[in-house]
């Protein structure tokens, strides 16, 4: 049993490692994924810079524009600046150096040179006023149409909106040829907004910067914890350790799906290549069933322990190289997962959710190869699975804001969304019995589905079963509905 199965796994995975394709996806992967989280900052760099111009009576319409448009740049900044610090809410000196700076009256790019960064890499202004070309709207459209030019500091360019304030009707108009972009208008509506609100203030004799003290004075709300068994004089402030599980499950979670929904594909596609090729005759000649599944479902198992070594060794490698450009704070949050990673609690149940998950949806997805002769009979019987696997994606949502919803703790007792939601729920420290009986019903679903695929693929592969019989089963199970002969 053990040669035979070897042999099959050998034959397998060889050929799957040995395709161009399999490199290409491999090293492509990354960059595709890099891609789709990047394109909307690439997309919003690589736009042209934007003119537009206020045609007002007075200016304090648009003041408040400029006040919020360069409030949006600093915010940009100062994220820039000290990612990390920003998103734990902690104190950090780069942050206060810019803001000084910002009260001190620098601009954005002389503030975030002060205090550390490079103003080249902050992308460049979206939309940058100019002095109104008319003073009628009468007289905006051939500007706007192109037909007309405006000055600016990069020579002459189309105006791309402008604001019309009559301060007699109270009316703001806002004109451009562009109606899908809306980040312009949607910034003078909140300036608009803060306008008014100034106004209101000033009518009471109340300043902007009574909020702004009244907001500079609030109190933290700091969260804490319990910690067991320590000292009476041990921290229990909530850290970026204490969080880090939560992170690390989630990324295992969504590297659970992502290996099992792409490796999965290669079962599928091998087993109805070698159906439409009868290699399946000549593979059961030397080789009994059971063996012959065994050893397809460890090849592929063996081949996303590939993608895991390549990916991670590279991670490592990219990471060893660029150690000097990597900051204390970014160090110790890196520091802080690993060891989230590595700690048993997580890394046990994760694992045996991943070889369980992967021989749950392996197995059927064999069986259905096995059923069908073209991707086209495969797909009527696809359809139900994928949509499977996409449920547990979407639960990574409520995960982030609750991993202790209780939809994910029903959700998780479902056993083909057990191995992801698992996961998901192990920094929350659930019982152990509950632990152990959400395994324990995800490998008997398994052993179950396993012996089921085992009768599907032996009908498919050796009796020559098919999509049409399929139906034809289930059409006998439907009370009063006959199948055709």
């Amino acid at each position: 049993m053990i040669r035979s199965t070897y042999l099959v796994t050998r034959r397998d995975y060889l050929g799957y490692v040995s395709a161009w394709g399999f490199w290409l996806g491999l090293l492509f992967t990354p960059v595709i994924l890099g891609i789709f989280i990047l394109a909307p900052t690439f997309a919003q760099n690589s736009q042209p810079t934007r003119y537009f111009t206020v045609i007002e009576q007075g200016d304090a319409f648009t003041a408040a524009l400029r006040e919020h448009l360069s409030d949006g740049e600093a915010e940009l900044a100062r994220a820039m600046v000290d990612p990390i610090a920003i998103l734990d809410d902690s104190p950090s000196e780069k942050l206060e150096a810019f803001d000084d700076a910002i009260e001190a009256g620098a601009s954005v790019s002389e503030a975030f040179e002060q205090a550390g960064g490079n103003p080249g890499l902050l992308p460049r202004q979206d939309f940058v006023e100019i002095p109104p070309p008319v003073s009628d709207s009468a007289e905006l459209a051939p500007y706007l149409l192109g037909e007309k030019l405006v000055d600016t500091e990069e020579g002459p360019q189309v105006l791309f909106a402008a604001f019309l304030v009559n301060d007699e009707t109270g009316e703001i108009e806002y004109w451009s040829e562009n109606l899908q972009a809306r980040t312009l208008i949607s910034a003078a509506q909140q300036a608009e907004n803060d306008l008014q609100l100034d106004r209101a203030l000033a009518s009471v004799n109340v300043s902007r910067e009574v909020l702004s003290q009244a907001r500079s004075a609030q109190r933290d709300v700091k969260q804490q914890r319990v910690r067991v068994g320590a000292d009476a004089d041990a921290e229990t402030e909530v850290t970026q350790t204490d969080r880090a599980p939560f992170a690390v499950s989630i990324m295992m979670a969504f590297s659970l799906w992502f290996l099992i929904f792409s490796v999965i594909n290669y079962l599928l596609m091998g087993t109805i290549e070698e159906r439409s090729n009868k290699i399946f005759d000549s593979l059961l000649t030397s080789v009994k069933l059971p063996h012959l599944l065994a050893g397809k479902l460890l090849a592929v198992l063996l081949l996303s322990l590939t993608l895991v070594a390549f990916w991670s060794i590279g991670t490592g490698l990219i990471g060893f190289f660029m150690r000097d450009a990597i900051t204390d704070d970014v160090a110790k949050a890196l520091g802080s997962l690993l060891t989230a990673a590595a700690n048993p609690a997580l890394f046990i149940p994760a694992t045996i959710s991943f070889v369980l998950g992967y021989l749950m949806y392996g197995s059927l997805f064999l069986a259905l190869g096995s059923l069908c002769d073209t991707i086209q009979e495969a797909q009527t019987l696809m359809t139900p699975l994928f949509v499977t696997l996409m449920a547990p994606l979407a639960m990574l949502a409520f995960a982030i804001q609750d991993a202790e919803s209780a939809l994910i703790e029903f959700m998780a007792w479902v056993p083909v969304f057990t191995p992801f939601l698992l996961i998901l729920r192990m920094p929350t420290e659930p019982p152990l019995w509950e632990v152990l009986s959400q395994l324990g019903l995800m490998a008997l679903t398994t052993y179950v589905i396993l012996q089921l695929a085992t009768r599907v693929y032996r009908a498919g592969a050796v009796h020559g079963a098919g999509v049409n019989d399929v139906w034809a089963f289930f059409g006998k199970l439907v009370p009063g509905k006959k199948s055709a002969a």
